[in-house]
């Protein structure tokens, strides 16, 4: 938050973020749990974080959160949205390989939900897309909650041009900026976890 307040107005063309859910990897009803769909403690102030991240994109924002936060997420570009200043639409990441784990005593976890939204004049590249995405889930052990990188090259080029500014503000271990790297855009990143840091760092300077 403390960069992100540096930063001057509409500075960055897209945001594209996967926010902190919570606790993870936290029993629920006695039964283990892997993924941050899962979560249920909140830790993170969106109040601040909202606002702030308005203030700064320019173009089209993209949130991965957990069920816990969706509302409020939805709610806030709702009301931007109701000011004619932007569309907010909820996406989904429909899974191809959910964990099987506990899948003998209940529903298999098998989605991700995001919150997208494009203020006026923002970049779409696509044409009636639904918004329901279908990949299986990332290999990445760099992090826990690495999302899968053709899901992320199909939002960015969806969602901003080449020479674009992407910006990701819980940048992780880097991938949302590799990919965005990877197909001809500037990026920018804050992650206050140093050995995520470093991971992001070596990914993409090295």
């Amino acid at each position: 938050m403390d960069y992100m307040k540096t930063m001057p107005n509409g500075c960055v063309n897209l945001t594209i973020t996967d926010i902190p859910y919570g606790e993870v990897n936290r029993d629920s009803n006695g039964l283990r749990t892997l993924d941050k769909e899962n979560a249920d403690i909140m830790t993170f102030d969106l109040q601040e974080f909202l606002p702030e991240l308005f203030r700064v994109t320019s173009g089209t924002i993209i949130i991965f959160c957990g069920k816990e936060q969706l509302s409020e997420i939805h709610k806030f570009f709702s009301e931007k949205q109701k000011k004619h200043q932007g569309t907010v639409r909820q996406l989904i990441w429909k899974k191809t390989n959910p964990s099987p784990m506990n899948g003998q005593h209940i529903y298999l976890s098998g989605i991700e939900n995001a919150v997208w939204f494009k203020k006026r004049g923002g970049t779409f590249n696509a044409h009636c897309k639904n918004t329901v995405f279908e990949y299986p889930c990332g290999r990445s052990k760099l992090h826990p909650t690495e999302k899968n990188h053709d899901l992320l090259k199909e939002l960015i080029l969806d969602n901003s041009n080449e020479g674009d500014i992407v910006f990701d503000p819980c940048a992780g271990s880097g991938s949302h900026l590799l990919v965005a790297k990877e197909n001809n855009r500037n990026w920018l990143g804050v992650e206050l976890n140093e050995g995520y840091f470093e991971i992001a760092e070596n990914r993409l300077l090295g």
